[in-house]
């Protein structure tokens, strides 16, 4: 097993992960760009689509790191905890919300603000992404530990067509 084929495919998941919220904010403040473009504020526009932009990248950083982040922790797990699918996915899980949580909650907490003076709408977007992001990256904890996973054995299958009828090859 190697440390770097796991973080990759650690990464390659924190991207799918970080592309959704990227292009629903990029979209979203693009879309209230136009809006502002048609009324001819420039100034509003140019800001609009600058805060996009910034949005999208930093979406899509947070989610490689978080990727990464579980990607070395299953990295580090011991074979027989991934092996397990529920334990494989609640460490995957809890190492990607966590973080993003407790980030949340200072960020909002800062300034002498308390969390009870924020909207419920706040506080549903607060516990409601964190918790997406984990249960996606918990998914797919299994295609990021990779053959560790299945115990670092290599699997078998019976390839039918070329060669012999049931010859068995080694299939990565």
């Amino acid at each position: 097993m190697e440390v770097r084929s796991v973080v990759g495919r650690g990464v390659r998941v924190g991207a799918r992960v970080g592309a959704w919220p990227a292009g629903t904010l990029a979209g979203g403040c693009l879309v209230v760009a136009f809006v502002f473009l048609v009324g001819g504020r420039w100034g509003t526009v140019r800001t609009l689509v600058t805060a996009g932009v910034v949005a999208a990248l930093v979406s899509m950083a947070a989610g490689i790191v978080l990727g990464a982040g579980a990607a070395l922790m299953l990295a580090a797990a011991p074979r027989r905890l991934l092996g397990r699918p529920v334990l494989r996915g609640t460490l995957a899980g809890l190492t990607a919300g966590l973080p993003l949580a407790a980030l949340s909650v200072a960020f909002l907490s800062g300034d002498g603000y308390s969390l009870a003076s924020y909207p419920p709408s706040i506080h549903v977007l607060v516990w409601t992404v964190p918790l997406v992001i984990a249960l996606v990256v918990a998914a797919h904890s299994g295609e990021i530990a990779g053959a560790r996973a299945a115990g670092g054995a290599v699997r078998a299958e019976v390839v039918r067509g070329g060669g012999s009828d049931g010859e068995v090859l080694p299939h990565e």
